[in-house]
């Protein structure tokens, strides 16, 4: 299995303060990023497993597609508030994003994901051909 890696830096700036960086603005309407889930990639017998950190995600925001040869992993977490006697608003909405390319002995249709406690899990079976098989010595 191979590994795409993306890291999204952040880039925030009081555009106020600084104008001629305006496109540094850190406000919802230019923002377009997206954050890179922290990820453990474990290997059994059968089996790769993706373990990776959504907080505050539900299981509708979250889509595992692949595509071709990646598994994608994305979310979007629109935060509700009350803007009545707001004072300061640090949680705001996220998405999420992440891509693992994958080789041809990953079993496409049997990959599952299930989300628990802010946890993604989705395992990625072998195909039965490619995980191999003891031989007896006689």
């Amino acid at each position: 299995m191979f590994l795409t890696k993306y890291r999204a830096k952040d880039l925030s700036c009081d555009a106020d303060f600084f104008p001629m960086f305006k496109w540094f603005d850190d406000s919802e309407k230019n923002r377009d990023s997206f954050r890179v889930p922290r990820t453990n990639i474990n290997e059994t017998d059968k089996a790769y497993v993706l373990t990776m950190e959504m907080p505050g995600i539900d299981k509708k925001e979250v889509n595992v597609a692949v595509e071709n040869d990646h598994v994608v992993v994305t979310a979007e977490r629109t935060e509700k508030y009350e803007s009545e006697g707001l004072l300061r608003r640090e949680i705001r909405s996220e998405k999420f994003r992440r891509s693992f390319r994958v080789d041809a002995t990953i079993d496409a249709d049997g990959v599952k994901a299930r989300l628990e406690n802010g946890i993604l899990k989705v395992t990625l079976p072998k195909k039965a051909d490619s995980v191999g098989r003891k031989i007896a010595v006689d």
